[in-house]
Parts: structure tokens; C-alpha cells; sequence
């Protein structure tokens, strides 16, 4: 981990107008002691049943959110990347985190302190809203989420999953790792490769080690 001056801090606000437009109105006593931090790749994580005393902005690269069980079993409910933040919901009561984050490769965040960060809330409107704004769209996409893993079988859920997944250009390549697939959709590798057999099996993938190749994307639709 690497950690920087005020310096730096502001040269992350004024290199990335979406970063600048959160940190705007911030106040220069709370503005000068965040610390923009570099972490390696596997190097941030903030563990799940722990306290933290620190707000997260992400300024570059991306970390998953899991929840995990006490087998060691991860549900995978989220990517976080650059302009959100992590911490929010815990950071008010000072109360253990419900989810276990990941860093994927090397990341880039904004540290702010729990009581500068709510001096913050408190003094600058367009921090709040921003807080607000957002946490009302993750409730709404989490409410989605709930419904899609409720309502959906498996087989639909994976459909939809390498739907998603086609490249720009419409070709239907999909890098796949079962693990992950698995960690998506919160149910065992077992399971997901019992569904990705049997769309292979129907012609509508191929499968060549970790890339999935949609041969018949109307089907796949019709699966959905």
C-alpha cells in the first residue's frame, strides 16, 4: 500500500471531473486530511463482522462486494467502481460491516476518517445529496436483484448472464469461470455446470475451457 500528500489528493480531484464533482464543496479542514491511498492487487480488503473507522471513495480500479457465510461460502452481490463509495451504511452507528470486499488487481481509493466524514454529511449539501442520490439507486438495484434471484430459475439467471456478457461488436464470446459464476448466482459450481451442460448439450454454447462461445442466440433468448 502506498500512501499519499494533500498534493496528490487534489491533483485525483482535478484529473477526474466525476471524482472533482463529489469533493466540490468539501470543506479544506476535512479536504486535507483525506489520504488518497494505492493498493496491489489483493491488498484491500475490509473484512465482513468488523468495525472499520474509514469512508471509501474508489478513484481507480474495482472491488466486489460478498456477503460470507461462517462455512466460508461467498454470495456475490456487487462490483464497486470509480465515484462509489464504500462504508456508507456502517459508518453512522459504528457497527460491524455486512459484507466482505475485494479488490480486483490494484486499486486506487480516498480514505476520509469516520468523524471528518460525518462533519462532512453534515456541512456540504452536495456531499449529502450525492450520499442520498445513491444509496436510494443501490436499494433500488438490490431490490431488483431480489426479485431476479426469486422469481428466475437458475437457468434463466445464467441465460441472462451470458445475454449481458456479448461483446460490442455482437459477438458472443464469454470468458466463464464457474467459481465466479457460481459466487453470482449464490449456489454451488455443481449447479452451474449441471445448467451450462445442458444448454451445451442443446446447441446453443460451446464450451472450450473458460470461454463460452453463444451458438444460437434466439434460443438463448427463448431460455431466458
Amino acid at each position: 500500500m502506498i500512501q499519499t500528500n494533500i498534493m496528490d489528493v487534489l491533483e485525483a480531484l482535478e484529473r477526474d471531473k466525476k471524482i472533482y464533482d463529489i469533493f466540490k464543496n468539501c470543506p479544506y479542514e476535512i479536504l486535507r486530511t483525506i489520504q488518497l491511498k494505492r493498493y496491489k492487487a489483493g491488498k484491500f480488503v475490509l473484512e465482513q463482522g468488523v468495525v472499520h473507522d474509514t469512508f471509501y471513495i474508489i478513484v481507480e480500479g474495482c472491488a466486489d462486494i460478498y456477503v460470507e457465510s461462517e462455512h466460508g461460502k461467498k454470495y456475490y452481490l456487487n462490483t464497486y467502481e470509480k465515484g462509489q463509495y464504500i462504508g456508507e451504511l456502517e459508518i453512522f452507528d459504528r457497527v460491524p460491516y455486512m459484507s466482505r470486499i475485494e479488490s480486483k488487481g490494484e486499486v486506487v481509493v480516498l480514505e476520509v476518517g469516520r468523524e471528518n466524514c460525518l462533519k462532512w454529511i453534515r456541512s456540504d449539501q452536495n456531499f449529502s445529496e450525492y450520499i442520498l442520490h445513491t444509496l436510494c439507486r443501490g436499494t433500488y438495484r438490490t431490490y431488483q436483484n431480489m426479485g431476479d434471484n426469486s422469481l428466475y430459475t437458475l437457468k434463466q439467471r445464467i441465460c441472462q448472464f451470458l445475454i449481458d456478457n456479448t461483446d460490442d461488436e455482437g459477438h458472443f464470446h464469454v470468458p466463464l469461470h464457474t467459481e465466479t459464476l457460481s459466487e453470482r448466482m449464490a449456489v454451488t459450481p455443481r449447479s452451474v455446470n449441471r445448467i451450462l451442460k445442458q444448454l451445451r448439450d442443446d446447441d446453443v454454447i460451446e464450451i472450450n475451457k473458460t470461454m463460452v462461445t453463444i451458438k444460437n442466440y434466439d434460443q438463448l433468448l427463448e431460455e431466458r
